[in-house]
């Protein structure tokens, strides 16, 4: 089970990185597609996005595939039925839609199969042969682990005829993997150790890091603990050339369990804590559940009890609720112990109970299972005697119509059989309509609980969003203009106190200026509510207007106005303002620029607004920890309501770069 649970880690961990230039490929797939004339080369490159997007975005990845499908059959392009179909294949695993994921890649196969009778050429090559290696994955997905291993190797001998050296290492890495899966070590260990040769003659060393974390898996298991250190030192020495690589977090969490079994519990705590820090620098949670574990073992094996029941307690109440029955039961019996260690009986006998509850419940389910097969096998076997028996009768009356030879008789028999075909027919036709409008009501109740959940979502963002307008203005007017009428009210008092000989023109100048600052706040605060300049000359008046009051010193605003707000209602209007000020004001605010870039740009019913800076920029991490804030959350609010397309392109120290896509029709 550990080898399973780590396995699948270092995947996640893997299919992290190959996030690295993904973006600059999709920019540049997406250029190419609005240029390109051919339809075959329209096909490869909608087939490729697809691929791309795969595990990113699931709508484009789908998207463009079924585009590329639906084109390729109408072009009778070859080719790409088979390359469109495996990618669209591909998504579904992605999302570990295994039965969908099988379906295409059993269809894309079957073009495959075809194209390469046709032409063997490499491209074509490679095409059947990650159709067919990632149908074998889609077994395994599915949990047939023998077909999973059946189909991949039946890839590395074609792959070897080609001279791939790398797929043929990572098809015997897989299937070392799979062998370890169901507990064949031997043959895990041998696989190992042919693709370690073969990804130390190609491999980078990202993929000998990947390699050496998943062999160590296989000799704990085996407790090939000399062996596993000879293979965390290559891990080592190829860490070493990536600096800040994601896979620091579990090779010393390896490197922690390593020390732990050779019983230098000092080391292990060490490599641990280098571990978790940097999974908690890195926010990689599922590493850190595996983590509690081996701290909880430590302890145990240094005697420490209280730690180890404090980091027993920190894994049973991790937050992604995946603990399996088994790992559960595990956890409190453990519990139980080192609570029974530290004299600590009653809690030890509640743990005990826990673990007594958890693995009858276990047991009654598996009972009831069985009960339930029984039932089925019961059943069956009721019904095959009944039908034997009307079988008999049926033969019996036969013998006695051949007897009597009565025409009569055999008509009538025949007339009951026929009604009771007839009544079995009624009857299962209506079970069927039955069957259908239960399924239909279902599907209407889901949708309609769907679309009420999104009305809430978007009702409740509106709401929050005008209680900070509200606070917003409730402070401009209390710390502003309320601070300043308060201000004129004293001077204007301390002049009716002093009673001045002399006319106070000095003194009531400074009132006048301060009413007139007051006055100017006042319109400021007005214009944020409802910019009147919008209202009396429309948008491009208004940006203008707003631009030039951001304008300073220290701030230069440009705006760039192509096309026109004409038929553009004033709601969508007001909307898209607030769109633009508020990332204006980001800019400025978060941002720290002091060049900020406004482009609006219309063709027909399209709306393009982009809002450029020169800023601090962020990385795809902080826009992540940012999105449950008010101000992205508001933004997404008011473009779904305009019916549009939100993106954000931003490197840390390179500024940041917003666009918003509209269509006037749809919004």
């Amino acid at each position: 089970m550990r080898f399973i649970f780590y396995i699948f880690i270092l995947l996640i961990s893997f299919a992290s990185s190959a996030q690295t230039g993904r973006e600059q490929r999709i920019d540049s797939l997406e250029n190419a597609l609005k240029v390109v004339i051919h339809d075959t080369t329209r096909v490869n490159i909608l087939s490729e996005l697809a691929r791309t997007y795969g595990g990113v975005d699931s709508l484009k990845c789908f998207e463009y595939g079924f585009k590329a499908i639906a084109l390729s059959e109408k072009i009778n392009y070859l080719k790409g039925m088979a390359d469109a179909n495996i990618n669209v294949a591909g998504g579904y695993l992605d999302y570990f839609d295994a039965e969908n994921a099988k379906k295409y890649f059993v269809i894309g196969n079957k073009f495959a199969d075809k194209l390469i009778a046709k032409d063997s050429s490499a491209t074509n090559m490679k095409i059947w042969l990650r159709g067919i290696y990632n149908l074998g994955v889609a077994y395994g997905y599915s949990g047939d682990v023998e077909k999973e291993i059946e189909t991949i190797a039946k890839t590395i001998p074609i792959a070897q005829k080609m001279g791939d050296k790398i797929f043929v290492a990572n098809g015997n890495a897989s299937l070392a993997i799979k062998y370890g899966n169901i507990s064949l070590l031997d043959r895990s260990y041998e696989m190992f150790k042919i693709s370690q040769k073969q990804y130390e003659e190609v491999g980078s060393p990202e993929d000998m890091i990947y390699h050496s974390l998943a062999f160590t898996s296989c000799l704990v298991e085996m407790d090939s603990l000399e062996r596993m250190k000879s293979v965390l030192d290559i891990a080592k020495i190829n860490l070493d050339k990536i600096p800040n690589s994601f896979y620091q977090g579990p090779y010393y969490g390896e490197l922690g369990l390593y020390y732990g079994k050779m019983g230098n519990y000092k080391e292990a705590l060490i490599a641990l804590n280098k571990s978790y820090d940097y999974c908690k620098a890195n926010k990689t949670n599922y590493y850190i559940k595996l983590l509690y574990q081996r701290y909880a073992l430590i302890y145990e094996k240094m005697g420490d009890l209280n730690k180890a029941k404090e980091y027993t307690l920190k894994y049973v109440n991790f937050s992604d609720n995946e603990h399996t029955s088994e790992e559960i039961i595990g956890s409190y019996y453990r519990l139980a112990k080192f609570e029974a260690g530290l004299k600590n009986y009653e809690f030890a006998y509640n743990y005990l109970k826990e673990y007594v509850r958890a693995r009858d419940t276990i047991r009654q389910e598996n009972l009831d299972n069985a009960m339930q097969q029984l039932e089925v096998q019961y059943k069956t076997a009721t019904k095959e005697k009944e039908i034997l028996a009307l079988k008999n009768e049926k033969s019996e009356a036969a013998l006695a119509l051949e007897k009597r030879k009565s025409q009569s008789y055999l008509l009538g028999a025949l007339a009951s059989i026929l009604a009771l075909l007839l009544f079995i027919g009624f009857y299962g036709y209506n079970s069927k309509l039955r069957k259908a409008r239960k399924k239909e009501i279902q599907q209407e109740a889901e949708v309609a609980l769907l679309k009420q959940e999104q009305q809430n979502k978007v009702f409740s963002a509106m709401i929050e969003g005008q209680e900070k307008e509200r606070k917003r203005l409730a402070i401009d007017l209390h710390d502003g203009l309320g601070g300043r009428l308060s201000g004129i009210s004293l001077n204007l008092s301390k002049l009716n106190k002093d009673e001045p000989k002399e006319y106070p023109k000095v003194q009531l100048q400074k009132v006048m200026k301060d009413l007139d600052d007051s006055l100017t706040e006042l319109r400021s605060i007005a214009r944020n509510m409802m910019p009147e300049t919008l209202v009396k000359f429309g948008l491009q008046a208004a940006l203008k207007d707003y631009c030039s009051s951001m304008t300073g010193s220290d701030t230069k605003v440009t705006l760039q106005f192509y096309g026109t707000e004409k038929d553009i209602n004033l709601n969508q209007q007001v909307t898209m303002y607030r769109v633009i000020q508020e990332l204006i004001n980001n800019a400025i605010k978060h941002a720290k620029a002091d060049e900020v870039l406004v482009q609006y740009m219309r063709d027909k019913n399209k709306v393009d607004i982009t809002v450029e800076d020169n800023g601090i920029g962020f990385n795809k991490e902080e826009l992540v920890s940012k999105e449950g804030g008010m101000g992205i959350d508001n933004l997404r609010t008011r473009v779904a309501y305009l019916k549009g397309d939100l993106e954000f392109h931003s490197e840390e120290n390179e500024g940041t770069t917003v666009n918003v896509q509209i269509t006037i029709d749809a919004a």
